[in-house]
């Protein structure tokens, strides 16, 4: 069994993400002090602080956006209002998903070995992906952390995912982009 990540392993997020931050950076320039790329390095430390709270459910996704948004304004921002905002930045990002020019060609190469996905993530934004990119055919089986309460690198999603698909944890293989 082969277990693929999603996000910087078989869609190219940094890339889409960095295009959705420019896009926000642009909309609101007015209110940053910093140019453009100590912009995105902040949005990314951001980004990854909220993203992770919320792979543990620290806070839900929704509220996890909000606090995002937030912390990159001096000024109080009302849901709504984080919400608008963060918007800009999620319409971008959406528009630029992409597979790696290898993903889909490994893939059918790959055909006839078992495949699932395990990925760390909202489960409305993850299938969303999936669709989208044309990878819904691809995998026996999708583990999406928020769907099962716990996220990667914790070893009960891999055993987890294991058991999903029928098969000994020791039969499989993990394709991501982090170490950990």
């Amino acid at each position: 069994m082969i277990f693929f990540d999603l996000d910087d392993t078989l869609l190219d997020h940094e890339s889409a993400a960095r295009a959705g931050a420019k896009a926000f950076y642009e909309a609101y320039r007015f209110a940053f002090s910093e140019d453009e790329e100590n912009f995105q390095q902040r949005w990314n430390t951001v980004s990854e602080k909220y993203f992770q709270a919320n792979n543990i459910a620290q806070y839900s996704f929704l509220e996890a956006r909000r606090l995002r948004v937030r912390e990159l304004f001096s000024d109080p921002l009302t849901d709504v209002e984080a919400e608008a905002r963060f918007d800009i930045y999620l319409k971008i990002y959406e528009l630029n998903w992409k597979l790696y020019a290898d993903a889909m060609p490994c893939l059918l190469a790959l055909q006839g070995h078992k495949l699932g996905l395990i990925t760390n993530g909202e489960s409305e934004t993850a299938r969303l992906k999936i669709k989208k990119l044309g990878l819904d055919s691809c995998f026996w089986t999708v583990i999406i952390s928020r769907e099962v309460n716990c996220a990667k690198p914790d070893k009960a999603i891999f055993e987890l995912a294991a058991k999903q698909a029928g098969v000994n944890i020791s039969d499989c293989v993990y394709v991501g982009d982090r170490l950990e």
